[in-house]
């Protein structure tokens, strides 16, 4: 059962949603930089270059999405 069918994130204040969304916005660019490197690592190593989602980007994503949606819109955008 997921933490947004325990109705959770419902309870999360409008702030803290901001800042969750925040903190998910700087890992994903934290990670999408990790994967870049890494990407330019293995290309010059003519290895194989690692996935999109064994960097978890996609998940943080929809996470990130998923609490953004219970914000009011001018909030979404700070």
């Amino acid at each position: 059962m997921s933490v947004f069918n325990l109705g959770l994130v419902a309870s999360i204040s409008d702030d803290d949603r901001a800042l969750l969304v925040e903190a998910l916005d700087l890992l994903l660019r934290e990670r999408t930089g990790a994967h870049r490197l890494s990407r330019e690592i293995a290309m010059s190593r003519g290895e194989r270059e690692p996935d999109v989602c064994e960097f978890g980007m996609v998940d943080i994503l929809r996470l990130s999405r998923k609490i953004a949606e219970g914000m009011p819109e001018a909030d979404r955008n700070r």
